[in-house]
């Protein structure tokens, strides 16, 4: 696992002035939201001759290290040409990490640079493959599985019960919406929750109206950039935003007509959850 704060026993180019005297590496990169994962666009560069030859000559190869505490999920890319990395978006979920760095490729005895610091200074090293040459900045973003939208009442929306509610009452406070049932109506959502084929029901009774609300909480903030909800930085606000952009295709103004329509939204998002549920009610005799 990379760490930027390691003291490496040979000098490693970092994003600020250190081992070197006059070169950094920032490791410049963009994340973009993709149909079915993430892509990330790596913009590397170096101001060193010694390190881009040796890059070129693929002795060095920049890279990334992909990290996600919540999946465990951790891989190395190799970066050539800065060529685009796709991640699969069931692979990370919240908090990612992604680390630029440049590795060795391969041993290089011998190892020296006219830019050394001077505690370096006529100084070689003996580099095994795999040894950090180089170590950018940390960057650091949140992933939404491409269908965690409403499963059956979990995901983003969570159902429990109260003896002391006298009604329904829905929070979007938290990372998740909380939606609270009367203790009776909660014995009977578990009761309905056994039977599968009564799954789409349950969303059109209780899940559509919290989601055409949380779209509405959504396009209020987006028409107006002095309003606030507050609710910007939970999850389920980050994930119905994402989900609706990756249904516009990163289009901005597809994106505006959908919050416009928050039950044809909601729709979408729940693959066309009533038309099932039309289906259900049809077979009740």
């Amino acid at each position: 696992m990379l760490n930027v704060n390691i003291n490496y026993p040979y000098p490693v180019l970092r994003e600020y002035e250190e081992d070197y005297q006059n070169t950094i590496f920032e490791g410049n990169l963009a994340v973009r939201l993709d149909t079915d994962g993430y892509l990330v666009h790596p913009a590397f560069d170096i101001n060193n001759e010694g390190i881009k030859e040796l890059i070129q000559e693929e002795i060095l190869t920049y890279a990334l290290e992909v990290q996600c505490a919540s999946t465990w999920f951790r891989r190395l890319y190799p970066i050539k040409d800065n060529t685009i990395i796709k991640i699969d978006a069931q692979t990370i979920h919240e908090r990612v990490e992604l680390i630029p760095c440049i590795i060795a490729s391969k041993s290089l005895e011998s190892f020296s640079n006219s830019d050394f610091a001077e505690e370096y200074k006529g100084m070689t090293f003996d580099i095994k493959a795999g040894d950090v040459l180089g170590i950018g900045g940390k960057r650091v973003f949140d992933a939404l599985y491409q269908n965690d939208i409403i499963k059956n009442g979990s995901s983003i929306v969570n159902i429990e019960g109260s003896k002391t509610a006298k009604e329904i009452v829905c929070n979007y406070s938290g990372s998740v919406i909380k939606i609270t049932l009367p203790e009776a109506q909660y014995n009977n959502y578990i009761n309905c929750g056994y039977n599968r084929s009564k799954y789409k029901m349950l969303n059109a009774i209780l899940i559509i109206p919290v989601l055409v609300e949380a779209i509405g909480i959504i396009q209020m903030d987006e028409n107006d950039p002095e309003h606030t909800s507050g609710f910007e930085s939970c999850a389920w606000y980050k994930t119905i935003v994402a989900n609706l952009k990756r249904y516009a295709e990163n289009d901005e103004i597809k994106y505006t007509k959908l919050l416009e329509k928050p039950f044809s939204s909601a729709e979408l998002l729940l693959g066309n959850n009533s038309a099932a549920a039309l289906d259900f009610l049809c077979q009740i005799n």
